[in-house]
């Protein structure tokens, strides 16, 4: 091939390589999930936060974030999908600031914490605790409902009820549980965890990506910051 021949073949084929060098640099490892619209994430409202809500095989992975006093606060739910227990912590958890200046906005241990509002302290676990307000008044609103007057329909009804003030009481104590840091745990098959993370801040971050390393996969959650 004379040298003409080779230069030629050089202009044509130098737009095609500078496309796939491009190309490789945008593709995620495997073990990478990002929330993408219409794809695998989606939008969830729940105890008055706006979720965006990532689902696979192995986990389901909730992310809602905001600032609080001089800190990035994010509300983390995650529940394990497997039948085998999932270690996870918030300690390996942080915030990429991508604009106007790229940084790294790290873990705040709750010991750390200064200037925040106080939350309530959970009741402990297989012991009786007074009725959470929100089940409180759910259950004063199903009071209210008179009884059918069909004997034969009162099981039902009964039954109906029962489970309405279990579902109540039962999203009282993951409203609870929500309210407070999230913990490092070897979380065990389809059981939830849940919880709020912190971060450093910072006053002038545009967009932003929560990075969560759960188990050999990193969920990523863009975030525009205003």
């Amino acid at each position: 091939m004379t040298p003409l021949q080779q230069a030629s073949l050089l202009f044509f084929l130098a737009p095609t390589l500078t496309f796939a060098a491009s190309v490789q640099k945008t593709i995620l490892p495997d073990n990478v999930i990002t929330c993408q619209p219409n794809a695998n994430c989606f939008g969830k409202s729940l105890y008055g936060r706006n979720y965006r809500v990532i689902t696979t095989p192995r986990f389901t992975v909730m992310v809602a974030i905001s600032h609080e006093g001089a800190y990035t606060r994010a509300d983390v739910s995650i529940a394990n999908n497997t039948v085998l227990p999932q270690s996870l912590t918030p300690e390996d958890f942080r915030v990429e600031v991508l604009t106007p200046k790229p940084k790294i906005l790290l873990y705040v241990p709750p010991s750390d914490l200064k200037d925040l509002p106080a939350t309530p302290t959970p009741a402990p676990q297989h012991q009786t605790s007074p009725t959470p307000p929100i089940a409180s008044s759910f259950l004063s609103q199903q009071s209210s409902i008179s009884s059918p007057s069909d004997p034969a329909q009162t099981p039902a009804v009964s039954d109906a009820d029962s489970d309405a003030k279990k579902m109540a009481l039962q999203q009282a104590e993951d409203k609870a549980a929500s309210d407070h840091p999230l913990q490092a745990t070897s979380l065990p098959p389809n059981e939830v965890t849940r919880g709020r993370v912190y971060f450093e801040s910072d006053k002038h971050a545009r967009l932003v990506n929560i990075v969560l390393p759960i188990a050999g996969l990193v969920f990523e959650f863009p975030y525009s910051m205003k």
